[in-house]
């Protein structure tokens, strides 16, 4: 019976600390930025097949964006034959 109290007890007062902690945001980590940085990079469109990509991860060419070098290249070959 003895046992059974200390073990009450000691959930009830982890259970106090856990709501505690989420309600003081405790529980999640804090994301910090440099100012003027942006959370999420601007999306462009491939120019050759239209799929949508991180700016900092797209290939410039033309004047354009590409999802991959391969689509800027063909994308140049096709207007350079023309």
């Amino acid at each position: 019976m003895f046992g059974i109290r200390i073990l009450v007890y000691l959930l009830g007062i982890a259970l106090v600390v856990w709501i505690l902690m989420r309600l003081v945001g405790g529980s999640r980590p804090q994301v910090t930025r440099k100012p003027g940085e942006r959370a999420v990079d601007d999306m462009v469109r491939c120019h050759r097949c239209g799929v949508f990509i991180p700016r900092s991860e797209s290939v410039r060419g033309g004047g354009h964006d590409y999802c991959c070098t391969r689509h800027r290249d063909e994308d140049r070959e096709q207007h350079d034959g023309h």
